[in-house]
């Protein structure tokens, strides 16, 4: 009886792309209850092996009732939400504190910046954390760039380097897909707007030589704040949403009008490798949403 339920549970936990700890609660529970209709179906009569085999069948199909179990552990709480959008939030507020030289931003920065890294540091890989993630990876691919520009012996270290940090963002990508497709969505759509802001502050060239134009960031301040704030807002929905439909739409419809904001805002400061390569860091960002309507 034993193997029986946990190669039932097993099979209805693996295809549950949620949290180990919540996998873990699932996988107790389901348990307890095959249990328990097994011991009823034996005090009517039935055999330890018939008793195992009906409380299975009870159940139904593991994929189906995996299906069920994530619709219903999709939605997380208001603290999950606030969680998942607090780095975008704590950029917008280190971008007030920037623009503004606000004491009061660099406190609430260093205060929630703990909250979030506490809370991670308690939970074993909590699906909020994945946009901490992404932002985590940002400084990664910058060094990429700038290495890629640069000379004499530091083109020794982006020869070191480069492969390394591919390694690693790939190592990161393929393991969050593994675990939900749309996480990886929500944890590159930072990349995103980064991107297309860098593009529209500078060229490629300025960017890898680190000369992005300080009086050109200060002139979209309240854009360039604004377009965190969205993310913000979107990641909080997407989190709170149960349907995978409305978490694509949550994660896409924001990231489509900020780029599109920035596109008419920014239409002469954009030149046409600025175009291409904001238009294809949207794209990877949204590809994992977009199979969502595919499927």
């Amino acid at each position: 009886m034993a193997k029986d339920f946990a190669d039932y549970i097993s099979a209805i936990c693996n295809s549950v792309r949620t949290d180990s700890r919540t996998r873990s609660a699932i996988g107790r529970e389901i348990d307890a209850h095959l249990r328990d209709h097994a011991e009823l179906l034996k005090k009517s009569g039935c055999g330890e092996d018939e008793a195992s085999r009906r409380a299975i069948e009870s159940f139904g199909n593991p994929r189906d009732l995996a299906r069920d179990l994530l619709m219903v552990h999709a939605q997380g709480t208001w603290r999950d939400a606030f969680l998942t959008s607090l780095p975008h939030l704590l950029v917008a507020l280190l971008l007030t504190a920037y623009y503004e030289q606000s004491i009061a931003c660099v406190i609430a920065v260093l205060l929630a910046s703990g909250l979030g890294i506490g809370q991670a540091v308690t939970r074993r890989v909590p699906p909020w954390s994945f946009s901490w993630l992404g932002y985590c990876l940002v400084p990664v691919v910058l060094v990429v760039f700038i290495l890629l520009g640069a000379t004499h012996w530091w083109t020794l270290l982006g020869m070191a380097y480069i492969p390394c940090a591919v390694l690693v963002v790939v190592y990161v990508v393929r393991q969050t897909a593994s675990r939900d497709s749309l996480y990886v969505s929500l944890m590159l759509s930072p990349w995103a707007v980064i991107t297309a802001w860098f593009m529209a502050a500078g060229s490629l060239t300025d960017v890898q030589g680190i000369h992005l134009s300080a009086a050109g960031m200060l002139a979209y301040s309240r854009e360039l704040v604004g377009s965190f704030v969205a993310l913000a807002v979107a990641s909080f929905v997407f989190a709170r949403l149960r349907p995978r439909w409305g978490k694509a739409l949550a994660l896409i419809v924001p990231l489509t009008g900020v780029f599109g904001y920035l596109s008419l805002y920014c239409w002469e400061e954009l030149s046409f490798v600025g175009w291409a390569v904001s238009t294809i860091a949207l794209a990877v960002v949204a590809l994992p949403t977009i199979r969502e309507f595919v499927h």
